[in-house]
């Protein structure tokens, strides 16, 4: 094995980040982006609440001075970060083959560590407060919808179906949600896709038939205007249901706090041998409850 170069480890950072892009994270297209996230915490958003107008005011009365409340939300950076030992391997194809598990394992473990962080920020605690300092957990007022919506007698439980996705858009229209304005998704797992699929096959509706599906994977790419990703790491609801989301993409950000990194030198607590380690700084935070709905469905 010949030495390992300077050339060697700017290729392998190269090959890192070309496998991280060509990966498909689920949710990244459902987030809004923003490039300029930096430092331990920022403050990405400033929510400025409704105000009321005056209707047939006091005959020259004062000119109204109406406030508006503001809340600034904040995001924290969560560490991302994948190493490998290389023991008997050709340390230099290991470094520049693009095809080698040193590239190809390590970019998929930092896209499936995203989109981990995506869809706990879903329902997290965000930050709030000029500082970012006050956490606030998720207000589940009027945005959630049963496990029995969609059951013939609208009292038994029952998985996912189009019922639920039609009543979680009617929630955000009662939040005040401009539907016309806004980018939908929807992340089911495995079982809820599937039932969300038998469903469709079932009703005969325009909503139905104009839905996007995969009838080989058995998978729902987009009904009623809502896109679907599959993912199987979210939080159940309790032991007896899943819990599901419905969100508006400007509702939900994420960025970088720090461009990826990968290093690829001898590990000493390992007799030397080549360690390569990639490293990801990454946050994602929702802004408004208003725009988040979640779905409970039967197990």
């Amino acid at each position: 094995m010949g030495p390992v170069t300077d050339a060697h480890k700017i290729e392998y950072s190269r090959n890192v980040q070309l496998a991280v892009q060509q990966k498909k994270s689920r949710f990244e297209q459902g987030f809004t982006y923003h490039g300029d996230w930096k430092g331990r915490e920022m403050i990405f958003e400033e929510l400025i609440g409704p105000t009321s107008a005056i209707i047939d005011g006091n005959r020259g009365g004062d000119t109204p001075n109406i406030d508006a409340n503001i809340e600034p939300v904040g995001v924290v950076p969560r560490q991302i970060e994948w190493g490998k030992l290389i023991e008997k391997e050709d340390a230099i194809k290991a470094l520049t083959d693009y095809q080698s598990p040193f590239v190809q394992n390590g970019a998929a473990a930092i896209v499936r560590g995203r989109d981990q962080i995506f869809a706990n920020a879903i329902f997290a605690n965000r930050l709030i407060g000029q500082d970012g300092a006050t956490s606030q957990a998720w207000d589940s007022t009027n945005k959630v919808v049963a496990q029995t919506v969609g059951s013939a007698d609208g009292n038994t439980d029952t998985g996912m179906n189009l019922r639920k996705v039609q009543r979680g858009k009617r929630l955000l229209r009662a939040q005040y949600v401009d539907l016309d304005m806004e980018d939908l998704w929807g992340v089911l797992n495995a079982q809820e896709m599937e039932e969300l699929y038998n469903d469709l096959l079932t009703i005969n509706t325009d909503t139905a038939k104009m839905a996007f599906v995969d009838h080989d994977l058995r998978l729902v790419h987009n009904v009623a205007g809502v896109n679907f990703v599959q993912f199987e790491g979210k939080a159940d609801y309790d032991s007896t249901h899943y819990a599901s989301a419905m969100w508006c993409k400007s509702g939900m950000h994420y960025g970088d706090f720090s461009p990826l990194h990968t290093s690829a030198e001898p590990n000493p607590a390992k007799k030397y041998r080549l360690h390569p380690y990639i490293e990801n700084w990454f946050g994602a935070s929702r802004s408004e409850d208003a725009k988040v709905i979640k779905l409970i469905n039967k197990k």
